[in-house]
């Protein structure tokens, strides 16, 4: 009886890398070795228990699942995952909650957390920045910016809605009044972006699924990844190093010509 009291209780590790975890940890493993196996879903990790009722969130590209929104898929810190909404080759958004005022916004962190290297988490921080100092009701706002166990992350406004990418590839019919549409949706794009201009940011990767289409039918950009102070020598990119989406990229950034990129490479 005296043995089994003075045995020292366990504390759980993660089955990965063997570092403590706490009690609550999704599915046992720690925040690292998730993000280091490049996956939102910790039921699709090795050795990982059956998923839990109502299923997986839906990743970039995949199908809408019958999991319930109210069902987090962790806690990260002051928030709740509910589910993966968005994925690049930098980061990784979720629709979460935020617990302490109720609220549903957006979460975005490194894909690999700690494990992203000195470059993009410095890209990662200059993107946090660049879209914190705009203010303008056609660019998502940046609530937060703040690090939990290590893991960078900043939480921006959640925009119900699709993208225009998205809208434009279900458009059935191309009439007058979806070209009026569009128009408009360029138009205010562009007033957004000027704004940003007049503040010294350069958004380089502008592109229709950057672009969120709200509930209100209007156009909020989004996605600073890849954003440039104007009259800033710095630059978090090697020489030569070609940044952007190829099919939207104008020529002088293509050609990686930087001290030719400026306000009409955006435009």
């Amino acid at each position: 009886m005296n043995a089994l009291i003075d045995q020292p209780t366990l504390k759980p590790t993660c089955p990965s890398c063997g570092a403590e975890v706490p009690p609550d940890a999704p599915r046992g493993y720690c925040l690292k070795c998730l993000f280091a196996l490049g996956t939102a879903a910790p039921d699709s990790l090795p050795g990982a228990s059956s998923p839990s009722p109502g299923g997986e969130g839906r990743g970039e590209g995949g199908q809408n699942s019958p999991r319930s929104a109210d069902v987090p898929l962790r806690s990260f810190g002051d928030y709740e995952l509910l589910e993966e909404i968005a994925r690049g080759g930098m980061g990784v958004v979720y629709k979460a909650r935020q617990k302490s005022l109720g609220r549903v916004v957006a979460v975005k962190m490194l894909l690999f957390g700690d494990q992203s290297g000195k470059e993009l988490a410095q890209r990662f921080r200059a993107e946090a920045a660049a879209a914190a100092s705009l203010q303008h009701p056609n660019i998502v706002a940046i609530h937060e910016v703040n690090a939990h166990d290590g893991q960078p992350f900043f939480a921006m406004e959640f925009v119900e809605g699709q993208s225009l990418a998205r809208m434009n590839a279900e458009c059935e019919v191309r009439n007058t009044e979806w070209i009026r549409r569009a128009a408009r949706y360029v138009k205010i794009v562009s007033e957004a972006i000027h704004y940003a201009h007049e503040r010294g940011i350069l958004h380089r990767d502008l592109k229709p699924s950057n672009v969120l289409i709200d509930a209100f039918d209007q156009p909020r950009v989004t996605d600073f990844g890849l954003a440039k102070r104007l009259h800033h020598d710095s630059e978090l990119t090697l020489s030569g190093q070609v940044l952007g989406s190829p099919n939207y990229m104008p020529p002088e950034q293509a050609a990686a010509k930087r001290g030719l990129v400026g306000r009409r490479s955006d435009v």
